[in-house]
């Protein structure tokens, strides 16, 4: 269920497009030295790293949805409408932003956005998020 509380200004969020830049988990080459006894054994092995990340967020009324960075995408997880995904069970209030994202049987996401500070997090992925004007000739400076 979705619940629409009123923004800022006292007037209701009908449309609201959140651009969030952070960083994500994501799978590098390592190379880890292991000292062996007698000498130092160099192999190559894989470990969790995090890389810089783009989310994208957009509210139209009661429901949210979300652009994720590739590296946050399953490999098998559901379609998506142009890299746009729903989320379900969906809350938009004065202070917060959160709902769920169900990529698969198993792999699940939660985002949540913080919008007195802009602080969000979406699975791996943490960051901070600015509004994006929904007007296609607006400009930021």
């Amino acid at each position: 269920m979705a619940a629409l509380a009123s923004a800022a200004h006292g007037q209701e969020a009908a449309s609201l497009t959140l651009l969030c830049t952070g960083t994500d988990a994501t799978v590098v080459a390592m190379t880890p030295y292991v000292w062996t006894g007698r000498a130092y054994y160099g192999g190559v092995g894989y470990g969790e790293g995090r890389a810089a990340a783009q989310l994208g967020v957009a509210v139209d009324g009661g429901k949210v949805r979300v652009r994720p960075p590739k590296s946050s995408v399953p490999l098998f997880s559901k379609e998506s409408k142009d890299g746009w995904y729903e989320l379900t069970d969906v809350t938009v209030d004065r202070l917060q932003i959160r709902g769920r994202m169900k990529w698969n049987r198993i792999d699940r996401a939660k985002l949540a956005i913080d919008r007195r500070t802009g602080a969000a997090t979406f699975g791996a992925f943490s960051g901070a998020c600015s509004s994006v004007p929904n007007s296609p000739d607006a400009t930021k400076f």
